[in-house]
């Protein structure tokens, strides 16, 4: 009896890979971008945005004659992130976009949006979630480490570019990180917040 239910988890464990592995898309290709003539028109004319049921246009996240910030994370640093309200007296509005575009599909249809969900509930603040990675590849987003952030700042002419960089500790998701480590990797930010 032990014996076949064994075999049944094995071949279960079997096939349950071998459909993620037939069915997962070809990997995103990253494309090389000069960061330094990044404009608000290189970016997608819409996005999804975690939380909502429908798309929303790039014009309504991003006014032109206004600054907006553009925080790139992953879970761990997306969880500091949507802090800086609390650590910071922001003057400008920031957009998170979650780098997930490397991870498997099958995590991306089924696990990362409820993570997200949960992950960004209680803020107002909105989160791109980055599917096919189209964000991060407009941007030249290269690092999907999960501890680190990418900062870009869109200017009142549509101008973007890349003002800062920054990490937070491994399990920061998992609450690794008391209020005051919190604020110090987010110091990257602070001088580009008013």
């Amino acid at each position: 009896m032990l014996k076949n239910v064994l075999k049944l988890v094995v071949l279960g464990i079997i096939a349950f890979a071998a459909i993620v592995y037939f069915t997962a898309n070809e990997p995103v290709t990253k494309v090389n971008v000069d960061t330094s003539s990044i404009k608000l028109s290189n970016l997608p004319a819409s996005f999804e945005i975690v939380g909502k049921d429908k798309n929303v246009s790039k014009d309504s996240l991003f006014k032109m004659g206004s600054k907006t910030l553009i925080i790139v994370g992953n879970h761990d640093s997306l969880s500091v992130v949507k802090d800086l309200p609390k650590f910071y007296d922001l003057k400008i509005p920031y957009v998170m976009v979650a780098n997930i575009s490397a991870a498997p599909w099958f995590v991306k249809k089924m696990f990362i949006p409820s993570k997200l969900e949960e992950l960004n509930k209680g803020s107002n603040i909105p989160m791109i979630y980055d599917f096919d990675g189209n964000m991060v590849n407009a941007l030249g987003v290269t690092d999907n480490a999960k501890t680190s952030y990418i900062a870009y700042l869109v200017d009142e002419n549509g101008n973007i570019s890349k003002i800062a960089k920054g990490s937070v500790k491994e399990g920061a998701l998992d609450g690794s990180m008391n209020d005051e480590e919190k604020k110090e990797s987010l110091l990257p930010l602070e001088k580009y917040l008013k």
